[in-house]
């Protein structure tokens, strides 16, 4: 199950992240990676105020997609975006 919930416009399709934004995805990867012990513990995940700016949608997606390749074939995630509050939940539930 994959859940985002956001205020702002969707970011067009296939637009690529640029440097900025990909770094940005890369950081919360690796700070999600170590919190949640592999993608099998849920973690919320702040995003700083100087990096709300960069954080889209697509930023999301992509962060999204890393989880998802990275978490075990046993656990199913959902990741929700709180974009007024800064932050990102990460949910892990077995199958």
């Amino acid at each position: 199950m994959f859940t985002i919930r956001s205020e702002k416009p969707r970011r067009a399709t296939g637009q690529p992240l640029n440097e900025t934004q990909r770094a940005l995805v890369e950081k919360k990867l690796e700070i999600l990676r170590g919190a949640s012990v592999g993608f099998t513990q849920d973690r919320l995940l702040h995003i700083q105020e100087k990096d709300l700016k960069s954080w889209t949608d697509a930023c999301v997606d992509e962060l999204r997609r890393e989880i998802t390749a990275a978490a075990p074939s046993h656990i199913k995630i959902a990741l929700i975006d709180f974009r007024k509050l800064g932050c990102v939940s990460l949910q892990c539930f077995p199958l």
